[in-house]
């Protein structure tokens, strides 16, 4: 430290000295002195109709703050005195701390885009507040706007607003950076954070929205919603394009008062076609804790085929009299989990999609088959059930030919590392088709490749046997009689094939001795079944050789669901095979028989 200009004896005090990097805002183009004048005014020049100074009387941080002092009354405008680089179709923040000398008059904060030339290009960026005019609080103004096409550079600008000669307004913190967009959101940064206004937001039913300086995550301002009674849905008010199975996601931060119960908050989808025609709405449910804070609700869910649009919202479930919640930070975009299931044409089976498995790391995940009675049936996967599979890759393809045919189900896919906490997706419902009312479908649930259709002949009728050892006694007329359980379903199905590609298909199914799926239409009143099949008969229905039709008579015993792994695909084509291999020297390198090429595994 030097100090020059003292006489002899002249004494200097100093105290709170500090050496260190400055409190710069995150990310400011713009130097420390001219983000808070703690040097000088230099940074700064007075445009129209102001004066400009650096007075150390008042500051929102440091020790300075900028004064401009107005000439006469009307618009005043200050800028700083460098642009400062910027790249076109980025967005940007610019900030101000502000004190206005007397209460509603306008402030606008501007952001002036130049060109290589140092020429104005597009439209400003600005928007307009009205700052307190108390002594010792401030009002963060904040406006983001997009870099135009052309833009070089830009610099920071401030209107404000003068009664009358001599009126003085005191700026500080002034900055213009990046907006802190998320990656890969759809939204804006008013949209994401709620720093100017909720004009990107809607209250859809039972609550009002404002923005509110009151709580926020990221920023200094959050969306507000009030609830007014039954459930509270906000929604933004713009909609996203989206492309059918893709998945996406919401990703906000939600705070909420200390509450008497764990309140319930649902991320909603709602799809659209093309024309703007409303499809359905998908949701993710989410229970947050009844303490107070800031929680991290996360839900995703696949557009479903035929959708071009996509709105987000939230909806607060029954929500207690006097509950406030405050929303910032919103995400929305592709990304996320989803499970999308179709079915698999000709072959009475589903194919199922999964995207999204390595989101939050989690370490081990199932998938189930879910039945309108909410009953869950692991899906059969290579190595056996998908009830417990370490996470290996972000995707996975898995495919359901034991699923019931005819009636609405679900897939539900469970992620964990422990036993709690975990993290579920289900797909949107699904119906298999059902076979032609004189048809059966008889499966191979290990080797779906093998699967065919017959005519019924006949429908078995079914027997369940007792099991009962019946002991007469001696001097008495009624014997004794000990029982067990019945045993399982037993009887004889009569089957119709007409051709020989139909006789060659139900010996090739049958030869194996593997368990079997019987599925029947549903108007036919019979359950599917699993059964083993006992000596089969081929008959002929003519003496005449060249007719090919046969009738069958299979006996049937009911059995439970095998065990075991799925090997190939019910729907497995040439197409497949040539997709697979470049050429036939592939095919015979990678297969060991017909039935490798058959099945896609080789050794089946």
């Amino acid at each position: 430290m030097t100090v020059t200009g003292l006489a002899a004896s002249a004494a200097v005090a100093v105290d709170v000295i500090n050496l260190g990097p400055p409190n710069v805002v995150a990310g400011n183009l713009l130097p420390y002195n001219t983000q808070g004048q703690e040097v000088s005014s230099i940074g700064w020049a007075a445009e129209t109709n102001a004066s400009i100074a650096r007075i150390t009387s008042d500051s929102y941080e440091g020790w300075a703050c900028l004064q401009s002092t107005s000439v006469a009354a009307g618009s005043m405008e200050v800028r700083t005195a460098a642009s400062f680089p910027v790249t076109a179709g980025t967005e940007y923040l610019a900030l101000s701390y502000a004190r206005a000398p007397a209460a509603g008059l306008d402030f606008k904060v501007q952001i002036l885009w130049l060109d290589g030339a140092a020429a104005p290009v597009g439209t400003r960026a600005s928007y307009t507040w009205q700052p307190t005019a108390t002594v010792g609080s401030w009002t963060r103004c904040t406006v983001a706007g997009v870099a135009p096409a052309g833009a070089v550079t830009a610099k920071l600008v401030l209107t404000l607003t003068a009664t009358s000669a001599g009126q003085s307004w005191i700026t500080d913190q002034m900055s213009l950076a990046r907006a802190a967009l998320i990656p890969q959101t759809f939204l804006d940064y008013n949209a994401q954070s709620i720093e100017m206004d909720a004009s990107a937001w809607t209250a859809s039913a039972n609550c009002t929205v404002a923005r509110s300086t009151a709580r926020w995550w990221e920023g200094g301002a959050s969306l507000m919603v009030t609830p007014t009674g039954g459930d509270a849905i906000v929604r933004l008010a713009q909609d996203f394009p989206v492309t059918p199975r893709q998945v996406y996601r919401v990703y906000p931060y939600v705070y909420h008062g200390v509450m008497t119960t764990d309140p319930i908050v649902d991320l909603l989808f709602s799809w659209y076609d093309a024309d703007g025609v409303f499809m359905h709405t998908s949701f993710y449910r989410w229970i947050m804790g009844a303490g107070a804070g800031w929680w991290a609700p996360l839900g995703s869910a696949p557009a479903p085929a035929g959708a071009a649009k996509v709105n987000v919202g939230l909806r607060f479930v029954a929500p207690t009299a006097g509950d406030i919640f405050y929303v910032d930070h919103v995400a929305v975009g592709p990304g996320g989990v989803g499970v999308v299931a179709d079915p698999i044409p000709d072959a009475y089976g589903a194919s199922i999609h999964v995207q999204g498995l390595t989101t939050s790391g989690y370490t081990y995940w199932s998938l189930m088959r879910m039945t309108p009675d909410g009953a869950l049936t692991p899906v059969r996967g290579p190595d056996g059930d998908m009830s417990k599979l370490t996470i290996t890759g972000d995707t996975a393809v898995a495919e359901d030919y034991e699923a019931p045919l005819g009636e609405s189900i679900r897939y539900y896919m469970k992620r964990w590392t422990t036993e709690t906490p975990y993290a579920m997706a289900n797909s949107e419902p699904l119906s298999l088709p059902e076979p032609p009312d004189t048809t059966v479908i008889l499966k191979d649930p290990g080797l779906p490749a093998r699967s065919t259709t017959a005519v019924v002949g006949a429908l078995p009728d079914w027997t369940r046997a007792a099991r009962q050892g019946v002991s007469a006694v001696r001097g008495r007329s009624r014997p004794v009689v000990i029982s067990d359980v019945r045993t399982s379903r037993t009887g004889t199905l009569t089957l119709v094939t007409e051709s020989q590609a139909e006789i060659d298909a139900m010996w090739w199914l049958l030869e194996t001795g593997n368990v079997l799926l019987l599925q029947w239409p549903r108007a036919w009143g019979e359950r599917d079944v699993y059964v083993t099949a006992g000596d089969a008969t081929e008959a002929h229905i003519v003496a005449h050789a060249e007719y090919m039709d046969r009738t069958w008579s299979v006996p049937l015993i009911e059995v439970d669901r095998p065990t075991g792994g799925v090997t190939g695909s019910g729907d497995r084509t040439w197409t497949t095979v040539s997709t697979e291999s470049p050429d036939w020297l592939t095919v015979l390198t990678t297969s060991s028989s017909w039935l490798d090429v058959y099945t896609g595994v080789e050794g089946a």
